[in-house]
């Protein structure tokens, strides 16, 4: 053990001797984290203006405008005409537009759905908490025609007059709710701009360090350091393993510290700490044994940093790293589940938004380990000693 832990407290100083390697580990990702974190916080802080087109025009459709423009908080309501709309959303001026069919009066009073027309601009990611909103009232609106229909039946009044009795009620009447926890989880109040990049900008530029040191085991070979080790008095198994340690050290060190900083500089929560130590771990252990196969498909240090950071780059896109992988295509969302990031940050993701613990992510952990036994295997078979 003391063999092994010599050969990684050796390869760790050199490399921290190098005042470039501060700069990958902690420089580039709080400071991605900061710009944008900070944008991610200004999107979010802006109401989106949804533009809408009422082709039926009658009272419920004015009556259903009316209620999204008071009833939520996360978008405003513009009514225009069809030519703005589309004069609108094909100059990227707005970016969400939702159509009223004609006969959206009669087919509410018929009990039918009317088919609501719904367009967003390619780049618009937020499209579902709209269409949640939209649809809820829609059923708000089914339900208490449908009340107003039936007491018309029997009343022989028009429907109009209880209805309005009924939405006068329903707008007066304070509920009393009572909220039971059935499970320690609670949404993260306190989550922010950075809470949403921290963890990918984390993941990448650690990614990033650990492919690059996995390289020093091709520099050790082209530098004599490696037959001067074979010959040493300590076994093949114990300069791999020693190896195999630095990776993973500098890894823990580097995620550890943009967990604090980004914890201390931008208010990111990153929840339970043991679900994100062994979270944490899982990933590294996984990075570090994608980063030993590649070390070992290549012939010189500088193929390995040059494939290294292509293969982190656009596994990372593919992942979820950059953007939510919900707006991928479907092939693109089949490929990330073959790769350590996108679970990486879906585990994340449960930590500093839900507020899960261990138990939520256990099977996240369970798949990460998962990959880091078979990029392990495969590494530590292809390493030559010769």
């Amino acid at each position: 053990m003391r063999k092994i832990v010599t050969i990684c407290g050796v390869e760790l100083k050199r490399l921290l001797k190098k005042k470039q390697s501060y700069v990958v580990m902690f420089l580039m990702p709080l400071l991605f984290t900061f710009i944008f974190g900070g944008l991610s916080s200004e999107e979010s802080s802006e109401k989106t203006n949804v533009l809408l087109v009422d082709h039926d025009d009658s009272s419920l459709s004015k009556e259903f405008t009316q209620q999204l423009k008071e009833s939520n908080q996360l978008f405003t309501i513009e009514t225009v005409s069809e030519s703005k709309m589309t004069l609108l959303l094909e100059s990227k001026k707005v970016a969400a537009a939702l159509v009223i069919p004609h006969g959206f009066e009669e087919e509410i009073k018929t009990k039918k759905e009317p088919e609501m027309t719904f367009l967003t601009i390619p780049e618009f990611t937020s499209s579902d908490p709209i269409k949640e909103v939209v649809g809820n009232q829609l059923m708000k609106l089914r339900l208490l025609v449908s009340a107003s229909s039936e007491w018309s039946r029997y009343s022989g009044d028009e429907w109009s007059v209880m209805y309005e009795k009924i939405e006068s009620n329903v707008s007066e009447t304070s509920f009393q709710i009572n909220k039971i926890n059935v499970e320690e989880k609670h949404s993260n109040a306190t989550s922010n701009g950075a809470s949403r990049v921290a963890p990918g900008f984390s993941i990448m530029f650690v990614m990033i360090m650990i492919m690059s040191v996995t390289g020093t085991i091709l520099e050790a070979r082209s530098s004599g350091v490696w037959s001067r080790l074979l010959i040493a008095p300590a076994s093949r198994f114990e300069i791999a393993v020693g190896y195999l340690l630095f990776f993973f050290v500098i890894g823990f060190i580097q995620f550890c510290i943009l967990i604090v900083a980004t914890h201390y500089l931008f208010g990111v929560h990153w929840g339970d700490p043991l679900a994100v130590l062994l979270l944490m771990v899982a990933l590294l252990l996984a990075v570090v044994g994608m980063g030993l196969l590649i070390a070992t498909l290549v012939k010189t240090v500088e193929q390995q940093a040059a494939i290294g950071n292509v293969v982190v780059v656009a596994t990372c896109m593919i992942s979820g790293v950059y953007w939510p992988l919900e707006i991928t295509p479907e092939f693109m969302q089949k490929i990330a589940q073959f790769l350590p990031q996108t679970w990486a940050m879906s585990g994340f993701t449960e930590l500093l938004t839900n507020g899960g613990g261990v138990v939520d992510i256990i099977d996240t952990i369970g798949l990460l380990f998962g990959f880091a036994v078979l990029f392990l295997v495969i590494g530590m078979s292809r390493v030559k000693f010769e």
